[in-house]
């Protein structure tokens, strides 16, 4: 198949750093390109591909200090670039959300669009203005939570975790508690109220374990940050910023837990899936999708509450590494690309913007 894949512009692919749809829509095209098909990625200049790379911003927006209200412009431009070439393509599959929807609806060549963020109400009637248009759920909990009788989901695919996130050495099955030997509890992610970083910071107080916080602070997190993490770095509270995949991999590896109290409904969660690839249980609030990604007592602590999370927290020791890793294996690649391959035949089969029927993943 010809295949255009259509990229945020926010980071590169794959991400330098944060950047959980731009790691998807690499991994997605690099397998595309193992298994023959001709892919043309649309995305930051400096992404790294073996893929027919077209971009009209240099680097990712965000790392290049682009001001945030000139993004839909780099974007419109990214679009228009996708039109222009529409006829070299048997589909197009759209990662770039609400502003390539119009246009998509005008191309000759089929489409399909795979939402990585939830549907806000100040972008919801785009979508609605185009219900034929095919959509990807990235879980069953995004298309219950994101107008299931009202867009055209046609299958769900769960995203996935690299190979390269794996312990290069197998870990013993038998080998229990083995988070006993870790010294310190994980936050990974954008540091703001809807990924719950106060609340993480709370959990690690409580259980008298240092917390290292890595990830980002976006500009509209600056308040949040001011206001209810700042204060709290010291006695083992450490913020080390936003890093690089090799310091994440070490992070993930090292911890005993990763904190993950989350106050929205997680689509899915990259740091959910890595984590346990690495090794690591989670102690998790139940939103979202986390309960279709982890399993509680088996391989994390999934509870109602912060404070049902603390007082759950001892069973983290009684937790396997290896059961973790097993979990993980699921999420793989190979499974992953292989589900959008089914989907793209069929919409192809279907034609362009008609109903199709749900497909397997």
């Amino acid at each position: 198949m010809r295949i255009a894949q259509l990229a945020p512009l926010t980071e590169s692919v794959p991400p330098k750093g944060y950047g959980g749809t731009e790691l998807v829509v690499s991994q997605l095209t690099e397998e595309l390109l193992r298994r023959g098909h001709n892919v043309t990625l649309f995305a930051t200049g400096d992404s790294l591909t073996e893929a027919e790379l077209i971009s009209v911003a240099p680097r990712g927006l965000r790392m290049d200090a682009v001001p945030h209200h000139r993004w839909c412009a780099f974007e419109t431009r990214l679009i228009l670039e996708l039109v222009r070439r529409q006829n070299e393509f048997d589909i197009v599959h759209n990662h770039l959300g609400f502003i390539a929807w119009p246009y998509l609806d005008k191309l000759n060549c089929p489409v399909v669009s795979t939402n990585h963020n939830p549907i806000i109400d100040y972008c919801a009637d785009i979508y609605l203005e185009f219900p034929h248009l095919p959509v990807i759920a990235i879980s069953d909990a995004y298309k219950r939570l994101n107008y299931p009788n009202q867009l055209n989901y046609v299958g769900r695919v769960y995203n996935a975790v690299g190979e390269d996130v794996f312990p290069r050495e197998p870990i013993s099955p038998d080998v229990i508690g083995e988070q006993k030997d870790r010294d310190y509890l994980l936050f990974l992610g954008r540091v703001s109220h809807a990924k719950g970083t106060a609340d993480a910071i709370k959990i690690a107080r409580a259980v008298n374990l240092p917390l290292k916080i890595a990830g980002k602070v976006d500009a509209n997190d600056a308040e949040y940050f001011e206001q209810n993490i700042k204060d709290e770095l010291h006695d083992g509270i450490e913020y080390i910023g936003e890093v690089g995949f090799q310091e994440k991999l070490n992070l993930y590896r090292k911890a005993k837990a990763v904190v993950y109290p989350i106050h929205f409904e997680e689509p899915f969660g990259l740091v959910m899936t890595e984590a346990l690839a690495a090794g690591t249980p989670l102690v998790a609030l139940d939103r979202g999708s986390v309960r279709e990604i982890l399993v509680d007592k088996v391989n994390s602590v999934v509870a109602d509450s912060v404070d049902e999370l603390i007082a759950r927290f001892g069973e983290v020791d009684r937790i396997k590494s290896s059961d973790c890793i097993a979990h993980a294996r699921s999420f793989s690649v190979d499974r992953m690309t292989s589900s959008y391959e089914e989907i793209y035949r069929t919409v192809i089969a279907s034609g362009a913007g008609r109903k199709v029927a749900h497909a397997v993943s």
